[in-house]
């Protein structure tokens, strides 16, 4: 599907005209800001592809928002700010979006020339966060779910996350592969986003999954495992090819 590199504390996963990154622990030490953790980001995009970039980065609260973002200019290179949501989207090349996580799966779709990157716990997950963002990249940019390319980033396996029956029937409005993300008294959360992406009509081969549990390894911040004092890593997607000209002014939806 996609050539996958891992090192130096992050994966990379090249996606035809758009890079994904996932990062780690590493570099980025428990404390760090939101602000700080968009521009680690910005940093390994900057390494990998030799060009400083605009960061995009929101507050995260589990919501099922997600924000369409375009301009008329290449905005500054650096972190930006943008409101609160759970997932970004754009079609314009050389800008990143970031997410940051301690357990959630973070989720980069790709296709078409627009790319998204998704911060999809149980909560945004059972309101259909990525029904929300597969249908924007078709009604707003054009791009059906069968080009869309998705990478699910590692999160917090289920020998890790024994949840509430309120957890798994809040997902099950959405699941649609059996039984076989649900175990005793847990729920696999990366194997329902992937049913998920299917019965939206992303391809099979189309979707990855990074292998790993954040709660298991020191190489993740896990809240599940730390707690309150848990750290963050960051994740990111950049268009690095154009798709169409840029709207005729800045505009955030």
């Amino acid at each position: 599907m996609a050539e996958t590199t891992a090192g130096s504390g992050l994966v990379s996963v090249e996606l035809g005209d758009s890079l994904a990154l996932f990062g780690d622990a590493t570099g980025t030490p428990r404390g760090l800001d939101s602000r700080a953790l968009a521009a680690a980001a910005g940093d390994a995009v900057e390494w990998h592809t030799g060009r400083a970039v605009p960061v995009l980065y929101a507050r995260q609260e589990h919501t099922h928002l997600a924000f369409s973002f375009s301009a008329a200019e290449l905005l500054p290179s650096g972190p930006h700010l943008i409101g609160t949501c759970d997932a970004l989207l754009t079609a314009e090349p050389w800008t990143a979006l970031t997410v940051r996580t301690a357990d959630c799966l973070p989720i980069a779709l790709s296709g078409g020339g627009v790319v998204a990157m998704v911060h999809a716990g149980w909560r945004g997950l059972a309101a259909d966060m990525l029904g929300t963002v597969v249908a924007r990249m078709r009604s707003e940019f054009g791009v059906p779910p069968a080009e869309v390319r998705a990478v699910i980033g590692v999160g917090v396996g289920p020998c890790h996350y024994r949840v509430g029956e309120e957890v798994a029937t809040a997902l099950l409005r959405h699941a649609v592969r059996g039984d076989d993300w649900r175990g005793d008294g847990s729920v696999d959360l990366a194997r329902w986003a992937g049913g998920r992406l299917l019965a939206l009509g992303v391809r099979s081969e189309a979707v990855q999954v990074l292998p790993g549990c954040t709660a298991c390894s020191p190489s993740y911040h896990s809240y599940r495992r730390d707690g309150k004092d848990a750290g963050r890593q960051w994740s990111a997607i950049v268009l690095t090819e154009g798709r169409r000209p840029s709207t005729p002014e800045s505009l955030i939806r």
